[in-house]
Order: C-alpha cells, then sequence, then structure tokens
C-alpha cells in the first residue's frame, strides 16, 4: 500500500489529512512531538472520526495509523525514505521548523536511493511553497540544492474545511476528532514532480494560478468566518451557529464576503456565478451546529488577523484595486479594528494609526468612510446607523 507520512497530527492532520488518505487506503504515519498523540496513536493505530452536521454525525474509525516523534531523527529518516507522499500540517508558524528534520531525512532518503518525492503544505501560509523550498535549503548543503530542485516538488493546498479542537469529553477516547462534511482539498499540481496521487478529495488546480484559490480561502472564507465571530461577540453569541443566525449578521457578513467575491473575480477573471455560490455554501457552513465552533477560537489572535497580508486588510486593498464595491469590506474592517482595540497594548488610536499605515496614508479613498463605522462600533453595533453610513457614502455603487 502506499505510504503517505503526515508532519502533524493535530486538527488538520487527523481531522482531514489523515481520513482522506485512510478513505483511499494509504496508510498514514503521523509525526509529532505531542508525546500524548504519538503514544495513543501509535498503540491504537487507528482513531476516530466524526463527520458532523445538523443532519447528525457519522462516526467511523480510521486504520492503517502509525505515528512516531518528529524529533525521533532515525524513525523520520526510515519513513520519508519509504514514502509516496509528504504532507505538513503543523501551522505557518512552526512550518520553518521542520525543514532541518525533513532536510535530513531527504539525504537519507536519497542515499538510499530513492526516487522523486512530493510534499503537500496544509497550511494557511501565503506563498507556502517558497517560503518552505528557502527553509529546506537553507538547512541543505550546496551539493544537494540541485537535487532538492530536480527531486522534491512543493504543492499548495488550500485548508477549507472546519475542524475545531474537539473538547474532551468522559467515555470519549482522547484522539477523537470532529469535523464537517465539506472534505474537498485543492492543491497546485504544477509543483509535483511525481504523478498526482489517486486519493478521492484531493482537487489538482492547473488551469488558473494557484494564488487564486489561497486567496479565496483568506479573503472570503476567513475574512467572511472572522467578521462574522466579531459581530458575533458585539451581539453576545457563544458559538458561529448563533452569530450566523442572526439576520442582521448573516446580511452584514454576506454583503462582505460578496465584495471579496467581485474583487476575486476582476483580479482573476473567475465568474463571479460561482463565486457566489460559494460563499451561499460557506455561509450554510457557519451554520453547523453540531461543529460546536465558538466565535472566541475564530476570532482569536487579532493582531495577526489585522495583519497587512492576511483577511481583512488585504480584501479590502484587493477590492480597493480592483475597482469594485468596498462599503461591507470597510465595515468589516472597522468591526476587526474595532476588536483589535481592545487586545492588551493596544487602543483605539493605536489601532486606527495600524489601518492607516497599511491602507490609508494621510487619507485617501474610504477613509472618511471607515473611520465613521469604527467611531460607531463603539457604542455596540447600531444596524440602522452603520446602514445609513453605507447609504450616503460617496463611494456608494462606484469605484473605491
Amino acid at each position: 500500500m502506499p505510504l503517505l507520512v503526515a508532519f502533524g497530527a493535530g486538527n488538520v492532520g487527523r481531522g482531514f489529512i489523515g481520513e482522506l488518505f485512510s478513505a483511499a487506503g494509504w496508510d498514514v504515519a503521523f509525526l509529532d512531538i505531542d508525546p500524548h498523540l504519538v503514544e495513543r496513536l501509535g498503540e491504537d493505530r487507528s482513531y476516530i472520526h466524526e463527520t458532523v452536521s445538523n443532519s447528525g454525525a457519522l462516526r467511523r474509525v480510521v486504520t492503517r495509523i502509525t505515528a512516531a516523534y518528529s524529533t525521533d531523527q532515525p524513525a523520520v529518516d526510515a519513513l520519508v525514505a519509504d514514502a509516496d507522499l509528504v504532507t505538513t500540517s503543523v501551522g505557518a508558524r512552526v512550518l520553518a521548523a521542520v525543514a532541518p528534520t525533513l532536510a535530513h531525512a531527504l539525504q537519507a532518503r536519497w542515499a538510499a536511493g530513492r526516487g522523486a518525492l512530493d510534499i503537500l503544505l496544509c497550511e494557511n501560509l501565503h506563498d507556502a511553497s517558497a517560503v518552505f523550498r528557502r527553509a529546506l535549503r537553507d538547512a541543505l548543503p550546496a551539493s544537494a540544492h540541485a537535487k532538492l530542485e530536480s527531486d522534491v516538488g512543493l504543492a499548495e493546498t488550500s485548508i477549507g474545511r472546519m475542524i475545531p479542537t474537539t473538547p474532551p469529553a468522559p467515555g470519549q477516547p482522547s484522539t477523537l476528532v470532529r469535523a464537517e462534511p465539506y472534505r474537498i482539498l485543492p492543491y497546485d499540481a504544477t509543483g509535483l514532480t511525481a504523478p498526482e496521487p489517486r486519493v478521492q478529495g484531493l482537487f489538482p488546480v492547473r488551469d488558473i494560478p494557484f494564488s487564486f484559490y489561497t486567496d479565496r480561502k483568506l479573503l472570503i472564507h476567513n475574512m467572511g468566518h472572522c467578521t462574522c465571530a466579531y459581530l458575533g461577540e458585539l451581539q453576545g453569541a457563544t458559538h458561529i451557529w448563533e452569530a450566523i443566525a442572526e439576520p442582521r449578521v448573516h446580511s452584514i457578513v454576506r454583503a462582505a464576503m460578496m465584495e471579496s467575491a467581485l474583487a476575486l473575480s476582476v483580479v482573476y477573471g473567475a465568474g463571479i456565478g460561482a463565486l457566489g455560490l460559494h460563499v451561499d455554501d460557506l455561509l450554510a457552513r457557519f451554520a453547523n451546529r453540531a461543529l460546536e465552533d465558538t466565535v472566541e477560537r475564530v476570532g482569536r489572535d487579532p493582531e495577526r488577523k489585522l495583519g497587512a497580508d492576511d483577511r481583512f486588510i488585504r480584501a479590502y486593498a484587493l477590492a480597493r484595486r480592483a475597482g469594485t464595491p468596498i462599503e461591507y469590506l470597510s465595515l468589516a474592517l472597522a468591526v476587526g479594528a474595532r476588536r483589535l482595540a481592545g487586545e492588551d497594548g493596544w487602543d483605539e488610536a493605536r489601532a486606527l494609526a495600524h489601518i492607516d499605515a497599511h491602507l490609508f496614508g494621510e487619507g485617501g479613498p474610504g477613509r472618511d468612510l471607515f473611520g465613521l463605522q469604527f467611531d460607531s462600533l463603539a457604542h455596540g453595533l447600531d444596524w440602522e446607523g452603520q446602514q445609513a453610513l453605507i447609504d450616503a457614502s460617496p463611494l456608494r455603487g462606484t469605484v473605491a
């Protein structure tokens, strides 16, 4: 049977990658640093995966599982030498730290005379393949750089499946993971060196720049999800499904997501009809009660999410560059900035200065509307007031 070596046995690793490949008949070897996960998976050689929705839950046992410590270099070397494919799902902040371990294992694989190897980067990280290739080059001797370029494929993916942390429960195995039914994994097939793996749910992309899929995930899915969380907090909601069930929250979130969709359709030449269907599918998925996703989890770390290259600022900047409407993206940005202002070490002045530095400079198109929206949010979400600001904006129905 083909062997997948998966760095990372966390939510994405068990909730998506392991389940996808095991179902296709692959052996899956997880590499992780968490002693509990490694020992439990190694002993059980399986784990329970629940697919949950408002229609109920589907429980299956994911088999053909092994596990080892990612710090055990001989074990990693042996697994990578035999691997048919490698994946990473360790988190953007940890990805570079995996490079030395994998670089050592690649050299062991080459010494054993094994062939080319592809790596799917299952990370929410812009330009993940370029970032990781640099990290691998830095960890390899110069004499191995040509081999890296010729024999190692790096393919970015777009992780759209929602897999919140499964809280421990009495009588339930600690490795149990719950995920939504959506299980499609687009990946950049142009980054492969070997034939495409035959796994149901993997979606190879060749006919459009893969940045379309990573931008779609970040600027529609992530932006909309986080806007929902922050609006939900203002409404006193605990769960995402509660927030999106509020009609006014739903209306704002959908309008902002559609503005991102329109900008993407202009920049990439993608059909707005298909993007609109994607938005509505996401909104229905946000309403998944059984997933029990919380506004706290989705909205966590606003400093990162209001970063210059992240969901709010990038979505607004893309729409402005595309010449498409920005009124609801401006409101989403104001909601995010208001949330950022409440973080330790932040206040209103610093949050506004941060947004100005990355978007508006000394003023710039849209600054007046954003400022009014931000000020209004000091008193909570005044739906009628916010709608009046949008309706009165000179940007309404024009380019920004």
